[in-house]
């Protein structure tokens, strides 16, 4: 053995004698570019992450899909073929999002091979719009749907059928509206905002958690309105919350809560990107995906891991010179990212056995 490795041991062994452990290494990624391999038509934004990897989201103003490859899903029949997004994608390459016309929008199911309308809460005529966010690998669908200038209602669609999902809770709070459903995991638990009406002229906004039935609020970090945007399969929620109650502008910090423990504030990156954050991902490790903001220009996408908020730029290996992770809106729990165009995934960490194996 070489004279390396046998430092490595001595200072490996030392330090677990004196109870201490080794710092842990800030994760490491590599990239695919989500854009090769397929006809493209313009700027392409990725938005959904399944759980073995696939990724949905818009092409130049058209949904896609992207397995390897990047495949081009439409849009919806007139009027609705204006534009498309795919905002989420589960394992069976199931896509969900909305199909924009000149005025209305309705929310999509893309599964076999055919885009399905999935209509609105409201009947024609005045069905206004729809907007797919969220989907699990059972194919349930979230979102919400409102009419033309009405109230937004959040939705859960299974089976064939739409339903209102204030109907589902069992006593709903007084004043509440679940007016968006943001994620759905595996369990069927869904993620989102509530309207909480607090006189006739003011209502905030909450987080809240749809499980079994039930809905709970989880509450804000101390300001007045907090949105879910993400649900792991073992049900820790992401989202946003304002920080402050008495500003006129209150800054808003990304948060994870956790059934027992509550809403925990992630905080921001370092300066200059440490006037805002938002999360859009999480998985069941805990890890969460965002970004943080500057007080002016264009944010930095963050991974918190660990305790650990990091600048996902400086995580990946070898990143194109002039690239720049601005928006994360997707982990899973194989840790893989999708960031502005990129699926990232991370690199191995090296085992302790490893490390006494160097020479």
């Amino acid at each position: 053995m070489r004279k390396t490795a046998f430092c490595v041991i001595i200072i490996i062994v030392g330090m677990f004698l004196l109870g201490a452990r080794p710092a842990a290494a800030a994760p490491s990624y590599t990239y695919q570019n989500v854009g090769v391999g397929g006809p493209t038509f313009g700027a392409i934004y990725a938005y959904g992450l399944s759980g073995v990897g696939q990724v949905a989201g818009s092409d130049g103003g058209r949904a896609f899909l992207y397995n390897g490859a990047i495949h081009d899903l439409g849009m919806l029949p007139d009027p609705y073929n204006v534009s498309s997004n795919g905002y989420a994608v589960n394992a069976a390459e199931q896509v969900a999002g909305c199909s924009w016309g000149p005025s209305f929008g309705h929310a999509f199911l893309y599964s076999g091979g055919v885009m399905h309308n999935l209509g609105t809460l409201v009947p024609a005529p005045g069905d206004g719009n729809s907007l797919a966010y969220g989907i699990n690998d059972a194919g349930q669908v979230v979102g919400e749907s409102f009419p033309n200038g009405g109230a937004h209602h959040a939705f859960l669609y299974g089976n064939g059928v739409m339903q209102d999902l204030n109907n589902l809770v069992q006593n709903l709070p007084a004043n509440t509206v679940l007016n968006s459903a943001r994620a759905i995991n595996t369990a069927g638990q869904v993620a989102g905002s509530a309207a909480v009406k607090i006189s006739q002229f003011t209502s905030h906004s909450h987080a809240f958690l749809y499980s079994g039935g039930n809905m709970q609020d989880l509450g804000t970090l101390g300001g007045d309105n907090s949105t879910a945007y993400a649900i792991s399969t073992t049900g820790l929620v992401a989202g946003k919350s304002e920080i402050s109650s008495t500003l006129t502008i209150p800054p808003t910090h990304a948060f994870l809560w956790k059934s027992g423990v509550g809403m925990q504030d992630l905080g921001t990156l370092p300066a200059p990107y440490n006037v805002e954050s938002q999360a859009y991902g999480v998985n069941a490790a805990g890890q969460v995906v965002g970004y943080s903001y500057p007080a002016s220009g264009p944010p930095h996408a963050f991974l918190y891991s660990g305790g650990v908020m990091y600048d996902l730029n400086n995580l990946v290996n070898n990143l194109p010179q002039g690239v720049v992770f601005q928006y994360a809106y997707g982990i899973n729990d194989r840790g893989q990212i999708i960031a502005n165009a990129y699926l990232l995934t991370p690199v191995p960490p090296l085992s302790g056995l490893d490390m006494l194996l160097l020479d």
